[in-house]
């Protein structure tokens, strides 16, 4: 299963790379996101906690909110997004 990246503009400037047109193949979300930080593992922390997900980061597939990263990616091509997540008061 082929997965194109969706990642916030500013993260390019983090790993000082381009990030557009960023994929891989993968049949679970987890396979995915640690393809990436294998990649850029800036993105380590920001994408993971120690144990899980972490809570400051939605990530979805496919505009689906993906709170599991064992979820299996069915055949075909698929996006994967990254979204920060806003915090305010």
């Amino acid at each position: 299963m082929t997965i194109r990246f969706v990642l916030p503009p500013s993260w390019s400037r983090i790993a000082e790379a381009d990030l557009s047109g960023l994929s891989c193949e993968a049949t679970t979300v987890d396979e995915g996101l640690k393809w990436l930080i294998e990649q850029h593992p800036v993105f380590a922390e920001r994408i993971y906690t120690e144990h899980d997900l972490a809570p400051w980061t939605i990530v979805c597939l496919d505009h689906h909110h993906i709170l599991d990263p064992s979820t299996s990616i069915p055949p075909g091509d698929h996006e994967l997004q990254i979204i920060p997540a806003l915090m305010g008061g």
